[in-house]
């Protein structure tokens, strides 16, 4: 493969700090004459904390700056609805541009962008990453060597949850209007069709599974399209649904079939061969077997030898992602799969099925209800008590919110999105900053006129650091924004999983340390610590009117059945359980947490106290289970799986992380695993009797409310 020629290293760009972006550094990184040189986001603490991430010189917060840095490339790793614009005036600035699928939405944006990109002669490419995964190149060689003999209809199934349409932020483009989820998800199975059949003739689509959001928009979570391609016939399925992931492309051609997972990168290959139909079954599955041990066994050693070897990625949507980017730099004709025509041929696909499905080609996009308005006084007891709540648009976040609504407190947000959080919480009761409270101002600005602090935020990472930088130092910021502005109690919510909870002899209350090894145990939980240390120090030292929680294992509507809480879910209906599951677990239902929150604002002579949140012990995890299991009408996959099982598995993982020295290896600790089972015994007796708490309290309703409301709300 030949590069781009260049005399010195070519400086790419980066527009757009997500996820995403973590594969295409990294791809980038391992190209030879190509250097990391700039990050742009909107958030110019993202790109910055980014740049340091991946070691990418600079960091800036404008397309203009990014421009005026003097890049090569960019890669636009935007939501869809900014891939146009944004590729536009890099293309204007004469930069080479490789943009996220889908490529516009509009086949007239993607003509504006080729007819830019000719005018300016830069290069332009669209990244169809799956289509450079190593069975799906077999795949489109078998079809177009004739392997398959003339085909007759491609089928492409993508089956598989989409959290976000559940959890949000309700406001993302992907939500914003009934057929973006076309384009959005569609546009990878419109690209397999395309790539393996070329141009289509005509499209039929029928659009299903409606599901009302909570900003008053709707989205269609199922897509049946169909139409021809020449004498072929194809069918594009796409379900946004809870279930098993199915990731699929079958080819029935004249003289064969083929079935590509693109979810585990393997392809077999099938045909009748058996003269006496009583062997065909065996022959086909011994065919089948061996075809994929082959490449089980060949993936396996390729993943393993990356890792060794430090490539950019080792499991097969990243190493796609790695090739689409390695194809894009290559000198020569542009690979097809990355064209920009052919971009604009997925885009025009997505767009007959939206007109046919929906009669509407153009985006409707749906306004979130204000949220920045103050509450006005309600007639409740607490009408003029003021409570601020960062993390208000989390899973326990948004029920203490409406509790204290209903208290008739006057309620204040801060969230780092505020259209998100009004798009999830559409009372116009609800006051929504915008920011970060690890902003020292921000944090002044939020907590000022508040009488109650409820501080739910958390952060996640894969090193102490980023746990350091984005929980830690963020909680002390804000409780000393608190101190100054005199607010008349700070509560904190902590976790159980702090305790060490792994003797099945020992009982954790309210009044029980924390784990003494916690600097040795996960770092969600040694942050949770950490934050509590801190905390208790300044109500020491500054007197604090700090109160303490530590939630058990909350369920119930707004959180999925497959908690981890529970054991390792590996699907919705297949779990392997922490021990045996037999033992009974700390639950408690989410309402209840919320109203422990609400107590603990209001209840006299607590400061400096913490209190467990765990109902009384009725369920252990096989009946957690078997109680979703029923309620779904599922057989469940159970699995009892010794604790040391996971440690080891754990340990080799690392073992090759500190072989290879991976940045975010860390030590194991069969300490920690043996806390994840929760074998102590929970007595809630002084958190009910010092804040008048009252949880579920019987099998029956934490049964109902926890794993049937759970269950019902996963499925609408």
């Amino acid at each position: 493969m030949t590069e781009l020629p260049s005399a010195t290293p070519r400086k790419v760009g980066f527009l757009g700090a997500g996820y995403i972006l973590h594969a295409h550094a990294k791809a980038v990184a391992a190209i030879p004459g190509l250097a990391l040189h700039a990050v742009c986001d909107l958030s110019l603490s993202r790109a910055r904390d980014a740049a340091s991430r991946f070691g990418i010189a600079k960091a800036c917060s404008s397309v203009e700056e990014l421009i005026a840095l003097g890049c090569d490339a960019v890669h636009v790793l935007l939501p869809p609805n900014a891939h146009a614009g944004a590729a536009l005036r890099l293309i204007e600035a004469g930069v080479d541009v490789l943009t996220e699928k889908p490529m516009a939405l509009s086949s007239w944006e993607c003509e504006a962008m080729l007819s830019a990109q000719q005018a300016r002669g830069v290069r332009l490419g669209v990244a169809h990453n799956y289509l450079f995964m190593q069975a799906h190149e077999r795949l489109r060689a078998a079809v177009r060597q004739g392997v398959l003999g003339p085909i007759e209809n491609v089928t492409v199934d993508w089956h598989g949850d989409l959290p976000q349409a559940r959890h949000g932020p309700f406001d993302q483009w992907m939500l914003r209007s009934p057929g973006n989820l076309m384009l959005e998800l569609g546009a990878h199975v419109a690209s397999f069709a395309l790539d393996l059949l070329g141009a289509v003739d005509d499209v039929q689509a029928t659009p299903g599974r409606p599901l009302d959001l909570p900003n008053g928009g709707m989205t269609y979570r199922r897509w049946s399209v169909s139409g021809t391609a020449g004498r072929a016939w194809f069918s594009l399925n796409l379900f946004a649904t809870p279930g098993e992931p199915l990731r699929r492309v079958t080819v029935r051609g004249l003289a064969g079939i083929a079935t590509l997972d693109f979810l585990r990168d393997t392809l077999t290959f099938e045909k009748v061969r058996a003269s006496n139909p009583a062997f065909e079954g065996l022959g086909h599955a011994l065919r089948a077997s061996g075809q994929l041990l082959s490449q089980g066994l060949a993936g396996t050693g390729g993943a393993l030898a990356g890792v060794l070897r430090k490539l950019p990625a080792a499991d097969p949507y990243k190493a796609s992602i790695w090739n689409c980017v390695r194809a894009f730099y290559t000198a020569g004709e542009i690979d097809d799969r990355i064209s920009p025509a052919f971009g604009a041929q997925v885009i025009a696909l997505c767009e007959m099925a939206i007109q046919a499905g929906l009669g509407t080609r153009s985006e409707t996009a749906v306004q979130p209800t204000p949220g920045g308005a103050p509450a006005p006084a309600t007639h409740g007891s607490n009408g003029d008590r003021r409570a601020l709540v960062v993390g208000g648009t989390g899973f326990i976040g948004k029920r203490l919110v409406h509790e204290l609504l209903e208290a008739g407190y006057r309620v204040r947000v801060l969230s780092r999105n505020a259209a998100s959080a009004s798009a999830e919480l559409t009372d116009p009761r609800i006051e929504i900053l915008q920011g970060w409270h690890g902003d020292p101002a921000v944090a002044r600005k939020c907590v000022t006129g508040a009488n109650v602090v409820f501080h739910l935020a958390k952060a996640a990472g894969e090193r102490w650091e980023d746990y350091v930088a984005n929980d830690v130092e963020p909680t002390k910021v804000l409780a000393e924004a608190a101190l100054e502005r005199g607010v008349d109690r700070f509560v904190y919510t902590g976790t159980i999983d702090s305790y060490d909870s792994a003797d099945p002899r020992t009982t954790i209350g309210s009044d029980t340390p924390l784990d003494p090894r916690i600097v040795s145990r996960n770092l969600y939980a040694r942050s949770k610590a950490a934050c509590e240390a801190l905390l208790l120090d300044l109500r020491a030292r500054r007197g604090l009117p700090l109160v303490i929680l530590r939630p058990g294992i909350v369920i119930g509507p707004g959180m999925a059945p497959a908690h981890w809480g529970v054991g390792m879910f590996h699907s919705t209906c297949r779990v392997e359980l922490w021990g045996d599951g037999e033992h009974p677990l700390p639950f408690v239902l989410v309402d209840d947490v919320a109203r422990a929150l609400r107590l603990a604002g209001e209840a006299g002579g607590v400061e400096g106290r913490a209190f467990v949140v765990t109902d009384d012990p009725l369920l252990s995890a096989r009946d957690y289970v078997q109680a979703v299991g029923a309620r779904l009408g599922a057989v469940m996959d159970v699995r009892a799986t010794p604790l040391w099982t996971h440690f080891v598995r754990d340990a080799g993982k690392q073992a090759v992380k500190h072989l290879i020295r991976h940045p975010n290896r860390r030590a194991v600790n069969y300490h920690d695993w043996c806390c994840r089972a929760h074998r102590s015994t929970y007595d809630n007796a002084v958190t009910k009797e010092v804040l008048g708490w009252q949880p579920a309290g019987t099998r029956e309703r934490l049964l109902a409310a926890g794993v049937q409301g759970s269950v019902e709300w996963y499925l609408r």
